[in-house]
């Protein structure tokens, strides 16, 4: 198992990455009162065959020729079993790819959510020309962000600039501030 879920929500946006994404799509769904997290990230990179497709949930598969093994996935889907949950993937060969991960809070193994203030921050700066929107739900309300919307606003300066990069990490605290669910 990862130490946090934010490990996989950081893998899934790299491999829509290197997919060659435009655009990702990431949702979060922490709602204590049903017992249940949902993560969910959908990109219009250039998608898998069938054959990939089946290969990709296999720890010793990798389409990264600098690596031995492909970890993410296969830790994902065991993950969101191990805690009485599920794991689908589904993708299109020049259609994009969609993982979503349903795991039960209260499991035993069911890793903290991590720092998702830090790992969106990251996310956004990392991948600063691809369009990212983010949501996230819990029983505290909603957040939602689209990079497009900040790009719009900030122009040609790249995200990881210090004043945007200060407005982020800002707008972001005080936004999943008032909706995130304390983990213990």
């Amino acid at each position: 198992m990862v130490e946090d879920l934010c490990f996989h929500l950081h893998d899934l946006v790299q491999n829509s990455a290197a997919a060659g994404a435009k655009n990702i799509s990431v949702t979060i769904s922490d709602r204590a009162a049903k017992d249940l997290i949902t993560m969910t990230v959908e990109d219009d990179g250039e998608g898998m065959d069938r054959q990939t497709l089946g290969k990709v949930q296999d720890p010793f598969f990798t389409s990264k020729s600098f690596k031995k093994v492909g970890l993410g996935i296969p830790l994902l889907k065991a993950t969101a079993q191990s805690c009485r949950g599920d794991f689908r993937i589904r993708s299109r060969v020049g259609h994009g790819t969609k993982v979503s991960a349903r795991l039960q809070k209260s499991h035993v193994d069911c890793p903290p959510l991590g720092d998702l203030m830090a790992t969106l921050l990251s996310l956004l700066v990392g991948f600063d020309r691809i369009n990212i929107r983010f949501a996230y739900q819990s029983d505290n309300g909603a957040f939602a962000l689209a990079s497009a919307d900040i790009r719009r606003q900030v122009g040609d300066l790249h995200f990881s600039h210090p004043e945007i990069h200060r407005f982020l990490k800002g707008y972001i605290h005080e936004g999943l501030g008032r909706v995130l669910i304390p983990h213990a």
